[in-house]
């Protein structure tokens, strides 16, 4: 009897092979992964992938719909048919707790939001909001972590923010829940202090940002949080991680054997603060929190995807026009003025600066934005891998497709782009979720409201003290297939 769906004569990508094998899916699930011809060629559907690379869909685990972040709210899900375009077929939301609300009671709440409303498969992390997290809140944790939601994030710094004291309590009830604690990570002390000295002395210019909110102000509540997980026994993931010397901060705690991981961002990867300045063209739209930081701080951070002191590069996408941006959240000093528009463009631009330009093994980047991110963070193995069993998640990139970014040409609701005229060498044509055509000769050809929640659990390679670090480099050694 024929499969439902075929995809052949494609480069299949794995952190561990490079080969040319045909991809058989039956329902929602891959069949069989054969070299060519064994497999036949009749299916209910035929994808030809020859001359391109196959890939597990890709995960992102940081993005931001419809969150309100005063005095803006972030695109609805209804836009995220852009994460198909650019082949990510799982995405993690965020469930925001703010009291009196409970947290469970928060998380159902974006579910509701969420479903028939997604076009890719989601999970989610759950936000204990400050200032203060009450015990009831705390005291939720178990059934949350329990319940599929094992990552909780605290914010160390804007309205959301705890102070060190709760968010002692609540790393340790994610630790005796079996979670991972999930930090935004900058000093809002030494943030506090920058601004109001600047302020002080005139500098009032946006661009500022970048000093304000220097490498010192990560690298410090990094090494806070560090201690306090250290402490508590709480594996811990930094979000969006942009300073250089917050990498090497992570990377000592991983050397002592503590289950800590670390994403960057597809913008800091891409830009340097430099831009900040550029007020012919709106310069500040291409601040984020953390900001964007200097090219030392860059060129760190492409070293650390080589070496897996960072396992993960994710979008952090909080999607808003340039009036949103520029006319409600101002351009001084001070004004909150922030968010990136790239979960469409996250695997293009990391395929293109990455595989393309030499920075990455196709494997390595196979891992950063797909299998590490599955692992990390519970997903693995139904999502993240080309295998027997998992979901038919898979995404089809042309690397002789040369295209130009132009924002209109996006699928967000953002009317800018930050990547706006870059020339990318690779195109994602075919995005498949769970044996369904959702992207074909790249047009969206799938359902709107076709993503499901994922629950996830933590892997034991991933959270037991020590880990196993090896899990997450398993390209390391596997020899080097140059981009086609």
């Amino acid at each position: 009897m024929p499969y439902d769906l075929l995809v052949l004569g494609g480069t299949v990508v794995t952190p561990a092979r490079t080969e040319v094998l045909d991809v058989a899916v039956e329902g929602e699930r891959i069949a069989a992964v054969e070299p060519p011809g064994i497999l036949g060629t009749e299916a209910a559907k035929v994808i030809d992938a020859t001359g391109c690379y196959v890939i597990p869909g890709g995960v992102d685990p940081h993005v931001h719909y419809n969150l309100g972040f005063p005095p803006v709210v972030s695109e609805s899900q209804d836009y995220s048919p852009a994460a198909a375009y650019g082949g990510t077929t799982t995405l993690i939301d965020f469930a925001l707790q703010l009291a009196p609300q409970s947290l469970l009671a928060a998380i159902e709440a974006k579910k509701a939001d969420a479903d028939g409303r997604t076009a890719v498969d989601y999970g989610l992390h759950a936000i204990c909001a400050g200032p203060e997290i009450a015990f009831e809140v705390m005291d939720e944790v178990a059934d949350v972590v329990a319940n599929g939601i094992p990552t909780i994030k605290s914010f160390t710094t804007y309205g959301w923010m705890t102070d060190d004291g709760h968010r002692w309590g609540l790393i340790q009830k994610v630790a005796e829940a079996g979670g991972m604690s999930v930090i935004h990570a900058e000093d809002d002390a030494i943030a506090v202090w920058n601004t109001k000295r600047y302020l002080r002395e005139g500098k009032t210019h946006g661009a500022y940002i970048a000093e304000t909110r220097d490498a010192l102000v990560e690298e410090a509540a990094i090494r806070r949080v560090m201690l306090l997980c250290e402490r508590a026994g709480s594996p811990l993931y930094i979000l969006h991680m942009a300073a250089g010397a917050g990498v090497v901060a992570l990377a000592e705690g991983r050397t002592r054997g503590l289950p800590f991981y670390g994403e960057t961002l597809a913008c800091y990867v891409s830009f340097t603060s430099d831009k900040l300045w550029d007020d012919e063209n709106r310069g500040l739209l291409w601040n984020n929190y953390p900001t964007i930081k200097s090219q030392a701080d860059q060129d760190l951070l492409w070293q650390a995807l080589v070496d897996n002191r960072l396992q993960v590069v994710s979008a952090d996408h909080f999607s808003l026009t340039s009036t949103q941006r520029y006319e409600q959240m101002g351009v001084e000093l001070g004004s909150l003025q922030a968010g990136q528009s790239s979960v469409e463009l996250r695997i293009p631009v990391t395929f293109h600066l990455g595989v393309q330009e030499g920075r990455l093994s196709l494997n390595r980047f196979v891992e950063v934005v797909s299998t590490n991110p599955a692992k990390i963070l519970g997903l693995y193995p139904r999502k993240g891998t080309l295998a027997v069993g998992s979901d038919a998640d898979i995404a089809v990139i042309d690397p002789n497709r040369t295209w130009t970014v132009h924002w209109e040409d996006l699928h967000m609701i953002a009317d800018f782009s930050c990547w706006e005229g870059w020339e990318l060498r690779g195109k994602v044509t075919t995005t498949i979720l769970r044996g369904n055509v959702i992207v074909e000769n790249e047009q969206f050809v799938g359902s709107k409201s076709g993503g499901q929640f994922v629950p996830r659990t933590l892997l034991p390679e991933v959270v037991s003290w020590p880990p196993d670090y090896s899990f997450t480099n398993e390209s390391q050694g596997v020899p080097v297939a140059a981009a086609t």
